[in-house]
């Protein structure tokens, strides 16, 4: 008589435990720090972020308001509408930014946060000192003054 075939999960389990990988030693990686796409990302959204801001938004503001009044007034078809306002967009995005340019090169504004050191220079009759060492703070720089 042929009887039934009836699996039993234990027994090819015990065969195969050693191939399942329980007990076999294997390189499973360091986990990586530091450099990768989302660092170097990260370091140019850094100074690309604060630019967009001052240059790029009030602008885009200002073309999506104008995009959308023409699209609901009809006066235009959709691909024109929004090649006219972006063209416009770019225009005044160029035209601030050579503002700016113009205010630093005449000497108006000046677009950094440090502090500038005022030397205060003291008459001072002392004798011994030379003129050259009475007044004078000695500038120390920090890492950030070498891309100044």
């Amino acid at each position: 008589m042929k009887q039934k075939y009836i699996f039993h999960h234990n027994h090819y389990y015990h065969t195969l435990k050693s191939q399942i990988g329980e007990g076999v030693p294997v390189f499973h990686g360091v986990r990586q720090r530091g450099g990768g796409i989302g660092t170097v990302l990260g370091s140019i959204a850094k100074y690309a972020i604060p630019l967009a801001i001052k240059y790029i938004f009030p602008h885009e503001k200002a073309a999506a308001f104008s995009t959308l009044s023409d699209l609901a007034a009809k006066r235009a078809p959709v691909k024109e509408v929004l090649k006219r306002n972006g063209l416009g967009l770019l225009n005044n995005i160029k035209d601030g930014v050579l503002a700016d340019v113009r205010k630093i090169q005449i000497g108006g504004e000046v677009p950094s946060k440090r502090k500038k050191i005022q030397s205060s220079r003291k008459k001072s009759h002392t004798k011994g000192k030379s003129k050259s060492t009475i007044g004078k703070k000695k500038k120390t720089l920090s890492r950030r003054d070498i891309f100044s």
